[in-house]
């Protein structure tokens, strides 16, 4: 059977996701986290994706990205699988895939939904029970964010820069959002 075509509107912020085979914690040492952001970083703005959020799972990456060509995603993803892999492989001193099949990508429709969904990204190393304070969580863009660390070649989605006028003021109000709304809450409508 043939695999199902995604769904790619150029300009469309996407929801994507990685995982590593189970029971396989592929983001294991600094080193590697490291590197897989300057590699997303470096694949994203080679092949036009824009990426806004992101998160570092021990065995997931889910980020929020808007492709600026129909094969953004695909060239970035594989570019980024690629070297990962091969990189994961070498210290390991394993061979063969880490990842489990192909990634997951959707489209998210509206600004209620892309800020929903950065919201999971962003909280979700303290809703897994990876750390018990967003703020001592490195490898997601939350400290970003909130303005706790240099932006790392993150791009605003609309939605997001709707928070507030200054990006002092739309950092302010995401970090009192988020600590104000841990659980199934909605994001103010637009």
């Amino acid at each position: 059977m043939a695999r199902q075509a995604r769904i790619i509107h150029l300009g469309q912020v996407m929801a994507v996701s990685a995982k590593g085979l189970k029971n396989l914690n592929i983001f294991d040492k600094d080193e590697l986290k490291q590197a897989l952001l300057a590699w997303l970083r470096d694949s994203a703005k080679h092949y036009g994706l824009s990426i806004h959020a992101y998160v570092i799972l021990p065995n997931e990456l889910c980020f929020l990205a808007t492709p600026l060509e129909h094969a953004s995603l695909a060239k970035t993803m594989q570019s980024l699988c690629r070297r990962y892999t091969q990189l994961f492989n070498q210290i390991h001193l394993t061979k063969g895939t880490i990842w489990d099949g192909r990634f997951y990508s959707k489209p998210l429709a509206t600004g209620q939904e892309i800020l929903e969904h950065q919201k999971k990204i962003e909280t979700s190393p303290k809703q897994e029970g990876v750390v018990s304070q967003l703020e001592d969580y490195l490898w997601s863009s939350y400290l970003t964010h909130i303005g706790q660390r240099p932006n790392y070649g993150l791009i605003d989605t609309l939605p997001f820069s709707k928070l507030g006028n200054t990006p002092f003021e739309r950092q302010r109000n995401w970090e009192l959002y988020l600590l104000n709304h841990s659980g199934n809450h909605s994001v103010p409508k637009e």
